[in-house]
């Protein structure tokens, strides 16, 4: 038989062997988990229904929960004002994680949050143990830029993702001076200006600092839908162009 014929049926025979090699070498696919979206105050932000409807549009195989808080529709300077309700919503938010965590240890815990709903999130990230959540993501963070990351960052495995707009002056710099902020401070919210970094962080802080990543609007993302005000990024687009990859 000459080699022309031999090398082709080598490479059959081989396959199926090699084919079985390849598939034990390749790591298993990573187990979808749950993306809890936290919207913001009055009940009528539209993030957690544009999530809904396009993060498995953008591949995200993760189950999306709609966490609802507010006190709402329309009801929204009682959702400014209601400290006690914001807390009591955050210990209900952190006990439905520790659940699924305890249920699911392998699956990833995602949090989305908009506005005054990020107020929430960070205090239900401080009641988690280490390392519970993969990445927790803050649009248009309504607290203070002086809000103390470090809790957070503890009980989160990848980044504190922040989104951020000079240009959202209403909501962020007119609303939270006159209202106040999530955390009570009556100062431009740290989804206009950034965070700020704590000035009394030792090496290890600020190796957790390197964690959070500030991402500044730009004019590019008029095309997604954004002008920098304080509705736009609740929006399809740019959830399926922004947020989205933050959540594979």
């Amino acid at each position: 038989m000459s080699w022309t014929i031999r090398v082709p049926l080598l490479l059959a025979a081989l396959a199926p062997a090699a084919a079985g090699r390849a598939q034990e070498a390749a790591p298993a696919a990573p187990l979808p988990g749950v993306v809890f979206v936290v919207g913001g105050v009055g009940g009528w932000d539209p993030l957690p229904t544009s999530a809904e409807l396009m993060f498995p549009l953008a591949g995200v195989r993760h189950r999306v929960c709609d966490f609802v808080w507010t006190h709402g529709w329309g009801q929204l300077f009682r959702d400014l004002k209601d400290t006690p309700h914001l807390v009591r919503k955050a210990e209900e938010l952190a006990a439905l994680i520790t659940e699924f965590k305890n249920c699911e240890p392998d699956r990833p815990v995602y949090v989305v949050a908009k506005s005054g709903g990020t107020g929430l999130a960070l205090l239900a990230a401080e009641q988690l143990p280490p390392c519970t959540l993969e990445r927790l993501i803050l649009i248009s963070a309504a607290v203070s830029p002086t809000y103390d990351l470090r809790p957070a960052l503890r009980a989160t495995r990848g980044e504190v993702v922040s989104f951020y707009s000079c240009l959202d002056r209403v909501i962020l710099w007119w609303g939270t001076r006159t209202f106040g902020t999530a955390d009570r401070v009556y100062c431009s919210g740290a989804g206009m200006t950034g965070f700020k970094e704590p000035p009394d962080l030792d090496d290890e802080e600020r190796a957790m600092y390197g964690r959070v990543v500030q991402i500044p609007w730009r004019p590019s993302m008029l095309l997604q839908g954004y002008a920098g005000m304080h509705s736009g990024n609740s929006f399809p687009l740019f959830l399926l162009m922004q947020v989205a990859p933050w959540l594979r």
